[in-house]
């Protein structure tokens, strides 16, 4: 890894992939690839959203201190996010294209934002904090294992 600030960047591609898998597979109303689009979507976001809340964000606020606001705002986005896919999850289980269709850009909208934020702002800004942990805590991601749904997930 060159830089600190690439941190988990890699993961932002494959979910904004997936994203644009479950868009692509509404409108053309294939129920099969959205809800496989999806389930895999969330099993992604879980795994990334524990990295950053189990190793990244508590690193950063250790060196910094309180008030922590930036990982409380990013934080609190996860939390958003996960209330529209579990939104979502419910959607697709009725196959409710109409809904479907209100709820995919306002996911797409919260997730790009969100990558945004962590990509310009708290990622540089972490990186140049964290730089002497940067190994350290570079192992630690690679390293991570979920052992199990965190408890904020209710899909």
């Amino acid at each position: 890894m060159k830089s600190a600030e690439h941190w988990l960047v890699h993961d932002h591609t494959r979910i904004e992939f997936l994203l644009g898998e479950l868009a692509d597979a509404c409108e053309t109303q294939n129920w099969q690839i959205m809800k496989r689009s999806l389930k895999e979507l969330i099993k992604q976001l879980k795994y990334h959203m524990a990295q950053e809340e189990e190793v990244l964000f508590p690193a950063y606020d250790e060196r910094t201190g309180p008030p922590h606001m930036p990982t409380l705002l990013l934080r609190k986005e996860h939390r958003d996010v996960i209330k529209i896919l579990t939104e979502l999850s419910s959607v697709l289980k009725v196959e409710d294209l109409a809904a479907a269709q209100k709820l995919l850009p306002e996911l797409q909208t919260a997730m790009l934002q969100h990558h945004e934020k962590e990509e310009h702002v708290f990622l540089p800004m972490a990186s140049h904090i964290l730089c002497e942990n940067r190994e350290e805590l570079s192992r630690a991601l690679e390293d991570f294992r979920l052992s199990k749904d965190p408890d904020y997930w209710t899909v």
